[in-house]
């Protein structure tokens, strides 16, 4: 990636959008997206992280999926890195509008930033599913089996997007209107073809599309600028 090209596409947008993808959330401690930790979560538990992670398993075996989510979420929910407190900046001096995320450790947030889209939720916010009842991730973290809400006994339910659920819909419009006013569009940590940007791209019609991500792929090609490397690496670099 040329960085001064880079920079002055950034400088000279009318309306940045970033399509923040999960590598992010790997560098910060988030053990969630690591597929070597798939393994370890398999050997520890009996099950697969993608089957205790669901709907299925809430319902069902509460006791099962609130000890892993306390554990394997909760407790490893990472920090902000420089990608998050850059991102931060640039929206603070009015070049970034939004940033749309699938991951759930509100990490955006927590670095500064503002306008944060969450297609899936975030760990932060609780409800009871009877009487709506709002509990923080303290109560969560704290509850021993499982968080059981103080008004009514229904047991409280993280609202995050668990396997087995569908993504709320007025997020996803919401998303699709800002990245199709977007005449800039910065992809961090996923690749194209990825679940986030297959989602958003199909609403995108401006004139740029800047690339950071460790790993190449095929769909490399369709955006005009990429970089390959960590993104808290690159990102400070294309806006110092």
């Amino acid at each position: 990636m040329n960085y001064e090209k880079a920079k002055r596409v950034i400088r000279e947008s009318e309306y940045l959008v970033c399509l923040l993808g999960r590598n992010v959330s790997t560098d910060t401690g988030c053990l969630l997206y690591r597929e070597e930790n798939a393994y370890v979560i398999e050997a520890k538990y009996g099950y697969s992280q993608e089957e205790m992670f669901s709907t299925a398993f809430y319902l069902n075996r509460p006791r099962q999926f609130f000890e892993f989510y306390r554990e394997e979420i909760l407790k490893k929910r990472g920090e902000p890195n420089a990608c998050h407190h850059t991102l931060a900046r640039m929206q603070k001096d009015g070049r970034l509008k939004t940033i749309i995320t699938r991951e759930i450790f509100n990490l955006a947030k927590r670095g500064g930033c503002t306008n944060v889209l969450a297609l899936h939720g975030n760990i932060y916010d609780n409800f009871c599913p009877h009487c709506q009842t709002w509990y923080g991730m303290d109560y969560m973290l704290n509850s021993d089996p499982f968080p059981v809400c103080q008004k009514c006994g229904k047991i409280v339910k993280p609202q995050v997007c668990l396997n087995g659920e569908m993504l709320d819909n007025l997020k996803v419009t919401e998303a699709a209107h800002e990245v199709s006013k977007a005449d800039v569009l910065m992809v961090l940590g996923c690749t194209l073809r990825s679940s986030l940007a297959s989602t958003c791209l199909k609403y995108f019609s401006g004139k740029t599309i800047i690339l950071i991500n460790e790993e190449e792929d095929y769909s490399d090609t369709k955006a005009d600028y990429v970089c390959h490397g960590r993104a808290k690496d690159v990102l400070p670099q294309i806006y110092p």
